[in-house]
């Protein structure tokens, strides 16, 4: 494998970069560390994304943001979320989707916890420099002594979509995610692990978590299990960024032909204009990607069928190339390489 040259760090500009796991800018808040790997400079304030992570008994108190949308992947342990007064318990693999001016608040409960933020399209990671202070640790302590006050609010509240709830919160008994349902329209919804509209291209399982109708046309997230397999076609968008976080097993990139692996954890931004493309490389490998916009929705509606099951099959379903060709007009989508066009390393 050649080594990349891709930006390694949180750039200051919008442009292609990889993160490793645990990379970012990092910042304590409580006992808690919240990782950005993406903020309005590095997407050219398109989106924002954290890594949150700490352990039993931390909290963020009821607060909203006004005017702009997050999307939760927890990743790891087990995580309280009070969304508009319904208090749900959300385990690995488990989606939350919060409206602008929505009342939420968490609580983790296991012993070791980690979750994934994505804002659009406020700043939401300014949040956490104002409540905290710069780590140089990747993990949590086991203990600390730092907290935040009611002014540290007040300056979170300064700098970035956020607005917090007077009095207590509270966290009243949980029900464990069990939905199913996407909604037709923007609505607050939790989903269960491996849930979410699925679709069936060839040997991957693409989940809808969130859609163009769930967020009024503004991103899309898309959950995606697959098997060790080939390289999928060579492309770039004129206008829309994708990501790719890898939750699970591996996978080999190529971004503008520098070809990286991504393990769990690891994180690519891929603005548009960027040509990409990708293989897995285990025998079950998940990554979650973020589409801003969302109108790339109909690119997997083409290209895949809906599908039952929640495993991908033995034997590899159709990718309707034959749909995806006529209607290829309509979508963001620039073919400029054919599968396989990179050598296996």
């Amino acid at each position: 494998m050649t080594t990349t040259k891709l930006i390694t760090h949180l750039p200051q500009e919008k442009m292609p970069y990889l993160l490793r796991r645990g990379d970012g800018e990092r910042y304590l808040f409580g006992n808690q560390v919240a990782t950005i790997i993406a903020n309005a400079e590095s997407t050219g304030d398109i989106f924002s994304a954290a890594v949150i992570g700490g352990p039993k008994g931390e909290s963020f108190p009821m607060h909203t943001h006004p005017n702009t949308y997050e999307s939760i992947y927890v990743m790891e342990g087990r995580v309280q979320f009070v969304i508009d007064g319904q208090s749900h318990l959300l385990l690995p693999g488990d989606y939350a989707h919060i409206t602008p001016g929505t009342e939420h608040a968490y609580q983790l409960l296991g012993h070791r916890n980690s979750f994934i933020s994505y804002s659009i399209s406020g700043d939401i990671t300014k949040v956490y420099p104002a409540l905290g202070q710069s780590y140089e640790h990747i993990e949590y302590p086991p203990f600390t002594d730092h907290a935040y006050s009611e002014e540290h609010r007040r300056q979170a509240e300064q700098q970035a979509d956020i607005v917090f709830s007077t009095g207590s919160t509270e966290f009243p008994a949980y029900e464990l995610v069990s939905n199913h349902i996407v909604p037709d329209e923007v609505s607050n919804y939790v989903l269960e692990s491996g849930e979410g509209i699925r679709l069936l291209t060839g040997d991957q399982v693409h989940r809808l978590l969130a859609t163009q109708k769930t967020t009024d046309g503004a991103y899309i997230v898309v959950a995606s299990d697959g098997p060790k397999g080939d390289e999928i076609v060579s492309h770039y968008h004129n206008h829309h960024t994708e990501t790719f976080f890898c939750t699970q097993g591996r996978m080999t990139m190529w971004a503008n032909d520098e070809e990286i692996q991504l393990f769990p954890g690891d994180f690519l931004h891929v603005p548009a204009g960027t040509v990409h493309s990708y293989r897995l490389d285990d025998h079950f490998t998940k990554v979650v990607g973020l589409l801003v916009s969302g109108l790339f929705e109909p690119f997997f509606r083409l290209l895949g069928d809906e599908y039952e099951h929640y495993m991908f099959p033995n034997n590899p379903g159709p990718a309707r190339i034959d749909r995806l060709m006529e209607n290829i007009d309509t979508l963001d989508l620039n073919v400029v390489g054919p599968p396989n066009s990179h050598q296996k390393k």
